[in-house]
């Protein structure tokens, strides 16, 4: 039986052609090697759309809970029931919105339970406290200590997650480590006893950022009509020599119109190659008035040479030549050795936030890369009774009586509803930590509380 099976197969290798079993072999063993690649692209591309996953949830989680810490931080200086309860009300959805996140992470949900309990326990106690302002009964000095308790563990959580994200942006540590390390971080975090109950309502708490860096008051919205442009137009020509005029005529290589824009304010819209710098810059410019509105630039700087206070005065100086000189330093921030700072208007000693300006500045040689100045051009102009109705005495019998006043001064602040308020700026400080009250200069009123960032790296407001 087998001799017979050995001659029948003897017989096919003679009819088939050797060439052709080659071929039919290096076909079958290309289709293998092509469904084994297509078979590893696949398994990466799920493994990275699932890594994508895990990133924004990382993300969004480091997120909210920077957000409830900061809220917390702010609930410790509120002092009226209106701003209490925003405060309460931003608190519960930024916890509520951390759990979320959270949970989409891939660590155990038994080092997460700690994390979890925690933000539910501080968004029930919002719920509670919020019920109770809106009842009109004040914060108890038990309540008021209990908030301390639960910013202390926020601090902790922030942390915490600060770091395991920092590691994985780093490439510390990778997704299929985090789980161990999340247990090991995460399930230190030790939560007290549970509060109560809470709602919803709100206002997303939002931390400004925009073209450069925008600090305190720069999101503010912009008025239909700018306020600060003489009413001329400009041609095209007399666009060029203005910009010519800021950088000197003997520093300009070439401008070059790349586009006109027509919406709320009609620009022209310039490349422009300076001598002895690299790269080009973007330039707007009004076609009212002729003002610089907008130039976007970029640099590496390898070294900083200058101190924040010679950036300033640098950003002054070129303020001044393109006719903005009645402005103050306010905030700034520091980004791989370039300085952005914001310029506040200033008249007769009361700073005017919506009028602001933003100015990057190299501090290896003083280089003014970025130019943003559409908070000045659309809201400058002279403001009339800014004279305080109630004294600063007064204003000040608002604020928190647990709070050090470190300084005080007067400042117009824009409302999200596109008009000003006259109030008194008040620094204090806290526990360590310093923040901005704006009490209502005319009617006593708390209108807003800011937590003031000081590091390194710059003086931030949130």
């Amino acid at each position: 039986m087998i001799e017979k099976l050995e001659i029948k197969i003897n017989k096919l290798k003679r009819k088939i052609d050797p060439r052709i079993a080659k071929v039919v072999v290096f076909m079958i063993f290309g289709a293998l090697i092509i469904f084994s690649l297509e078979m590893t692209n696949n398994f990466k591309r799920a493994k990275n759309s699932t890594q994508d996953e895990y990133n924004k949830s990382m993300y969004s989680a480091v997120s909210y809970i920077n957000n409830v810490e900061v809220d917390l931080a702010k609930l410790l200086v509120t002092s009226t029931p209106k701003m209490t309860s925003v405060t309460l009300a931003d608190i519960w959805k930024q916890a509520n919105l951390a759990k979320e996140s959270l949970e989409a992470i891939p660590v155990s949900q038994n080092a997460l339970s700690n994390a979890s309990k925690y933000l539910t326990q501080v968004s029930d106690f919002s719920y509670s406290l919020m019920k109770q302002n809106i009842s009109e009964e004040k914060i108890t000095d038990e309540e008021y200590d209990s908030i301390k308790n639960i910013y202390g563990k926020a601090q902790e959580l922030s942390k915490s997650m600060q770091d395991i994200y920092d590691d994985l942006n780093d490439g510390v540590i990778k997704w299929d480590e985090l789980e161990k390390r999340g247990n090991e971080e995460l399930s230190n975090i030790q939560i007290g006893e549970s509060m109560s109950s809470i709602a919803k309502v709100s206002k997303a708490f939002q931390n400004y950022e925009g073209l450069i860096y925008d600090g305190a008051f720069s999101d503010h919205i912009l008025t239909q009509t700018p306020k600060s442009l003489e009413d001329y137009d400009t041609s095209e020509d007399q666009a060029k020599k203005y910009i010519n005029e800021i950088f000197g005529e003997e520093n300009v290589e070439d401008i070059k119109l790349k586009e006109e824009s027509n919406g709320r304010i009609d620009l022209y819209n310039f490349e422009v190659s300076l001598k002895n710098i690299e790269k080009k810059r973007s330039i707007s410019i009004t076609k009212k008035g002729c003002k610089l509105y907008l130039m976007i630039g970029d640099k590496r700087v390898k070294e900083e040479k200058l101190s924040i206070e010679e950036a300033k005065q640098k950003g002054l100086e070129f303020l001044k030549k393109i006719g903005i000189d009645d402005v103050k330093d306010t905030y700034y921030q520091k980004t791989e050795n370039i300085a952005v700072i914001n310029y506040a208007a200033v008249q007769d000693g009361v700073f005017l936030y919506p009028d602001l300006v933003k100015v990057k500045v190299a501090l290896d040689d003083g280089e003014i890369c970025g130019v943003e100045a559409g908070g000045y051009i659309f809201n400058h102009t002279l403001r009339e009774n800014i004279t305080p109705k109630i004294s600063e005495s007064v204003a000040r019998k608002t604020i928190n009586s647990k709070i050090e006043i470190i300084s005080s001064d007067i400042a117009i602040i824009p409302t999200e509803y596109n008009t000003e308020i006259l109030t008194y700026e008040f620094k204090g400080k806290i526990d360590n930590r310093e923040f901005l009250i704006y009490i209502n200069a005319n009617t006593g009123k708390e209108e807003k509380v800011l937590l003031i960032i000081d590091s390194k790296n710059g003086v931030l407001t949130m």
